[in-house]
């Protein structure tokens, strides 16, 4: 098993590919995936602009080793691509998430909701209609800092999903910077997130401290540049 790139008492992240992590890993709650939507985003690491057919096949290997991890799933998927996803998640329910704001125009549509398919019962009735969460893109609406990723999914739509999901435990294959892993750090959940990009994997530990200390990501760095020059000054 690799060594965890990152760990705290609830939290474990790998910096490598999912598909080398997720068949070592124990079985958990719940699966809580947001995928790359193979639309051409630059995340470093991978390749988001692959032949439709690669695409497809890449994604059906990694939710195929992911239903093996857990009963109960969540993936936030591309609206676009919906359907190919129910193809892939054929069994799964669909949640709406109503975008407030005219979202970006696709083949002449504009963007009006995201979709989270969803397999398994939540622990209570809700509707699958969520219209009280903003989405990026809204403009002021939407006050989240994404940390620079470009598919940044809200802290609510995460939250939500592991609050009504699971109980003790939650895996993320495609971690990002680490919004899943603060709603479970905050839900009291056991956490592993798995990562190619090592950046994402860094900004994700540096949240995790920032929710541990209460720091912000910019007095972190500020604290470590202090403490940089006070070890130039022991060195004089």
């Amino acid at each position: 098993m690799l060594k965890p790139y990152y760990q705290n008492e609830l939290v474990k992240i790998y910096n490598a590919d999912c598909r080398e992590v997720l068949p070592e890993l124990d079985s958990v709650d719940l699966v809580l995936a947001d995928p790359p939507y193979n639309v051409g985003k630059d995340y470093g690491d991978y390749n988001d602009s692959l032949p439709e057919e690669e695409y497809f096949n890449l994604m059906g290997e990694i939710v195929s080793l992911c239903r093996e991890k857990a009963e109960n799933q969540a993936w936030v998927s591309p609206r676009h691509k919906l359907k190919l996803w129910l193809d892939l998640i054929p069994d799964c329910h669909i949640i709406i998430v109503r975008r407030g704001a005219q979202g970006p125009i696709r083949s002449g549509w504009s963007d009006q909701y995201g979709v989270v398919l969803t397999v398994g019962k939540p622990k209570k009735a809700v509707r699958d209609l969520w219209d009280d969460i903003r989405l990026k893109g809204e403009g002021y609406l939407f006050r989240e800092e994404t940390y620079g990723h470009e598919g940044y999914t809200p802290y609510p739509i995460m939250e939500r999903c592991v609050k009504l999901l699971s109980s003790e435990s939650v895996i993320d294959p495609f971690n990002g910077t680490g919004t899943s892993g603060i709603a479970c750090m905050k839900l009291n959940r056991k956490y592993i997130g798995i990562e190619l990009n090592e950046e994402y994997c860094e900004i994700t530990a540096k949240r995790c401290e920032e929710t541990i200390t209460g720091l912000t990501i910019a007095e972190q760095e500020a604290g470590q540049l202090l403490l940089f020059d006070d070890r130039k000054k022991d060195d004089v």
